[in-house]
């Protein structure tokens, strides 16, 4: 399984459907989220996750404690 695929099937498919119940649903939210939409909020924890995980992840492969297989990721190295 390449890594975009897992990307897909595992953050992918529970993002879509948990916007989807999101409008679905209709109840009432918090007053600290009223203001802001869905995007908005989506945004916010996106950019929350990848700052907090980056510097981690990028010390884990540089030790080597994880690594991917050269075969199933683009080559592209960040950082």
């Amino acid at each position: 399984m390449s890594y975009f695929l897992f990307l897909a099937l595992f953050l992918g498919i529970p993002i879509v459907l948990l916007l989807a119940q999101l409008r679905w649903e209709k109840r009432p939210t918090p007053a600290i989220w009223q203001n802001m939409s869905v995007r908005q909020a989506l945004l916010i924890i996106i950019a929350l996750a990848l700052f907090y995980t980056t510097p981690w992840d990028n010390y884990l492969v540089a030790t080597r404690v994880w690594w991917y297989d050269p075969a199933l990721v683009t080559g592209l190295t960040i950082g």
